[in-house]
C-alpha cells in the first residue's frame, strides 16, 4: 500500500512540473545509459510512465521513464 501512495505522490509532482512547463534536471543510472544532472523537459505524462526530452552529449534524446524507476532510484530528478 505504501508503494502505491509513493507512486501517486511522484505522479502528482511530475504532473505539476509538466503543467508548469519547468525545466528539470535528470540523472540516469541504468546499465549502459549514464546521464548526470542533464537539463530536460517533460513532454508527456501518462498513467504508467512519462517522457522527457534532453540534450545528451551532442544529441537530443527522448526517454520514457516509469514512476517505479524514480521510486527505486534508477533515475532521479533534482526537482523532486
Amino acid at each position: 500500500m505504501s508503494n502505491n501512495l509513493d507512486i501517486n505522490i511522484i505522479k502528482n509532482k511530475i504532473s505539476d512540473l509538466y503543467n508548469k512547463n519547468e525545466e528539470i534536471h535528470i540523472t540516469v543510472n541504468v546499465k549502459r545509459k549514464r546521464v548526470n544532472n542533464a537539463p530536460a523537459k517533460i513532454i508527456g505524462v501518462y498513467d504508467k510512465f512519462f517522457t522527457v526530452k534532453s540534450k545528451v552529449n551532442l544529441y537530443v534524446e527522448e526517454f520514457s521513464i516509469t514512476y517505479i524507476d524514480l521510486l527505486i532510484k534508477n533515475i532521479s530528478i533534482k526537482e523532486l
